[in-house]
């Protein structure tokens, strides 16, 4: 197990990080929910939610894993793990198990899991032939492996500022700079059938907000985060990045703006049984 490196192009303030995490999350669990009930989880199912943050998708996978079952949840960051398990105890999770471990090497045993599960680490990390293999590798055969990644080909605000492409271009350069890459669900499912998985399924999640949603928000939390990359790598000069900031900081005051979110390309297969 390692430290946390598949996080440090992210986490500057681990307060800022986890409120990202935690906000991720909330959003998206609805959609995690469906997906799930789509999947089927069996009762006392083994599960591991590898890169769980804050939260993840523990609850949902601890409700259907039931008293008998078992979730693991593996971060990188002691930090993160901290407020995962603040929410575990808060919501008496108690077949939930949390382990600090490298997503890429998370060192629990394979073929040992019914559901394995990641979100949001394909576009951070990159490294996509390494991730799929370690998730594959610990899910037991007849099991299933399940990838919720973004596409930004979806994500816009309307009416349009002039501010938000400047910011969205200035995230995903910055995210290609590091080796992810925000767009990367599109390959998801084709990346699951390569691996050899069975019965591949891909569900798309859009969301929308509007009304002072703290959602709107995302890209100047990207920006929070990646602000030192964009700025010392020349994406942005500090006066374009600022002025950026300043004009979606005024399209959130107008009462008419939405946003629709990015693609969360929701994918699963199953495990071949031997």
């Amino acid at each position: 197990m390692t430290a946390r490196p598949e996080r440090d192009f992210l986490l500057g303030d681990a307060a800022a990080e986890i409120r990202r995490l935690t906000l991720h999350a909330q959003v998206w669990e609805p959609e995690a929910e469906r997906m799930l009930d789509r999947i089927g989880v069996p009762r006392a199912a083994h599960c591991v939610d590898v890169g769980c943050g804050s939260r993840g998708v523990l609850a949902a996978l601890s409700r259907r894993a039931g008293p008998d079952g078992r979730v693991v949840g593996v971060d990188a960051d002691a930090r993160v793990l901290a407020a995962a398990r603040a929410h575990v105890e808060r919501e008496g999770l108690g077949n939930v198990e949390l382990v600090e471990g490298d997503a890429l090497a998370t060192g629990l045993p394979r073929a040992a899991f019914h559901l394995v599960h990641a979100r949001f680490l394909l576009a951070p990390l990159g490294r996509e032939e390494d991730l799929v293999r370690e998730l594959i590798a610990l899910t037991a055969p007849g099991g299933v492996a399940v990838l919720q990644e973004p596409d930004a080909g979806s994500w816009g605000c309307f009416p349009e500022p002039a501010a938000f492409p400047v910011l969205r271009d200035a995230v995903l350069a910055a995210f290609r700079k590091k080796g992810g890459d925000l767009n990367a669900g599109r390959r998801t499912f084709g990346r699951l059938r390569e691996a050899g998985l069975q019965d591949v399924q891909l569900r798309p999640a859009v969301l929308a907000f509007q009304d002072g949603h703290p959602y709107l928000r995302l890209p100047l939390l990207f920006v929070e985060a990646l602000r030192s990359l964009i700025l010392d790598s020349g994406i942005l000069r500090a006066a374009e990045l600022n002025r950026a900031v300043q004009g979606y900081e005024e399209f959130l005051r107008a009462p008419s703006g939405c946003m629709v979110t990015f693609t969360v390309f929701q994918t699963w297969g199953r495990k071949p049984r031997r």
